[in-house]
């Protein structure tokens, strides 16, 4: 059976102290996300601005993902972008 999958581009800002960003990474975890890119593009003092891209099993999860990471302390979303729609058979992991 396929399943619908989609690739997200997530644009955060967040503090820059130990354990902020792995806070995020939980909350993507938790919407069962799986993070498969990673991009540092600002670094300030007492911030960051991260770009990770996402892979989620829904595109309706898109939703609930923005609301869990927005409530991480301190941590602002700035741009949540749909990058591609893949469908995935079971078992089987897409190829990009």
């Amino acid at each position: 059976m396929a399943n619908p999958l989609v690739i997200v581009l997530l644009r955060v800002r967040l503090p820059d102290r130990p354990g902020a960003l792995g806070a995020v990474a939980s909350r993507i975890g938790a919407v069962r996300g799986d993070v498969i890119g990673f991009a540092i593009l600002e670094r300030g003092p007492g911030y960051a601005v991260d770009e990770i891209t996402i892979e989620l099993p829904d595109a309706d999860l898109t939703t609930l993902l923005i609301s869990e990471v927005h409530d991480v302390e301190g941590v602002e979303v700035e741009d949540l972008r749909v990058l591609d729609h893949v469908t995935a058979v079971e078992g089987c992991r897409s190829e990009r």
